[in-house]
């Protein structure tokens, strides 16, 4: 499945715990090279973090 498939899966499955967390496994499974930031950084970070990306 691709990504965008498994995101529609997830989306059609969200009311079923068992499809739901195989899925949003995969999907974080095959995303683990990403970069993961904290959801509490500030915005003067995240300005940062955008400015360092965009260069």
């Amino acid at each position: 499945m691709s990504i965008a498939e498994l995101k529609q899966y997830l989306s059609a499955h969200r009311d079923d715990d068992e499809a739901f967390s195989e899925a949003l496994g995969e999907l974080i499974t095959r995303n683990r090279g990403a970069v993961r930031y904290p959801a509490n950084l500030s915005l003067e970070d995240v300005g940062r973090i955008v400015r360092e990306k965009l260069k």
